[in-house]
């Protein structure tokens, strides 16, 4: 007899935003799921992390920024995430466990209801969007051994009385943030509105409302995702013919922005990640 697939398909990515793929995959593990068809619209993946170090070692964890939303929980507490502008640090020591849910960008207004620009570079308890994520809930939902029965529990208690109707902005949103992301010519917010069909202001006030984050610092972002994720090939890549490729007019303005996000400059983090 066939053994049932798993309602909630695993995740596979190259890079993920993880400046430090080795270190991290020797202190803490990263699994991601996708959603079901019913959350799809709003969920880009959910994500679980665990770790277990030796008493009175730690770990500094460090990773890029995306322009999504994310609602994460431990036994300890429950809270939503915006768009976060800067590269996001965390000291992993002792054992825990963390799961998480990465909207779609545009996915988490219906939920909130007004601009989610409003949470860039802020938290917010869990529990002010999402009523059913009470202390016993959480509680009951990190002692789930079962991960696919942990992400059913999650996507039940963000559905709540229901799930919020379909807006068609979160999709357009969505669509746009994946053209910055995909195509390579686009350097500029002139260019990502011409290729979307939008004019300028509508796509400013779209991205405030849905995204999170202006498109300007979505582009960029994602010129320099590309950059690190060349950092840890095997080549070692010739930083000014990258920075001409992504749209910079000259390395010093590319170094400058990589060292911004990263954390230092190119040269150093290929050389940091090749170890």
């Amino acid at each position: 007899m066939q053994k049932p697939a798993k309602p909630f398909e695993e995740k596979q990515d190259d890079f993920a935003g993880i400046l430090d793929p080795a270190g991290s995959a020797q202190n803490y593990g990263l699994s991601r799921y996708r959603p079901s068809a019913a959350l799809a619209p709003f969920v880009e993946h959910y994500w679980v992390v665990n770790w277990a170090l030796p008493e009175g070692t730690s770990y500094p964890a460090e990773v890029l920024p995306h322009p999504n939303l994310n609602v994460a929980f431990t036994r300890e507490r429950g809270w939503i995430t915006g768009v976060t502008t800067g590269r996001y640090d965390y000291e992993v020591k002792g054992s825990g466990a963390v799961l998480g849910v990465m909207f779609r960008p545009g996915g988490f207004r219906p939920f909130y209801g007004r601009a989610v620009a409003e949470l860039m570079d802020q938290t917010l308890n869990a529990v002010e969007v999402f009523p059913g994520a009470t202390e016993a809930a959480r509680r009951k939902l990190m002692a789930e051994p079962d991960r696919q029965q942990m992400i059913a529990a999650v996507e039940a208690m963000m559905a709540g009385g229901g799930l919020p109707a379909m807006d068609p902005n979160t999709e357009l949103a969505a669509d746009i943030v994946e053209l910055a992301r995909t195509d390579r010519e686009i350097v500029s917010v002139a260019t990502l509105a011409r290729r979307a069909a939008v004019n300028e202001r509508t796509l400013q006030h779209l991205f405030q409302h849905y995204v999170g984050v202006g498109p300007k610092w979505v582009i960029r972002l994602y010129r320099l995702v590309e950059a690190a994720g060349r950092a840890t090939a095997t080549e070692a890549p010739n930083w000014t013919e990258v920075a001409h490729e992504l749209g910079y007019s000259d390395q010093a303005h590319f170094s400058n922005d990589f060292r911004r996000i990263v954390g230092r400059a190119p040269t150093d983090y290929a050389r940091q990640v090749r170890g």
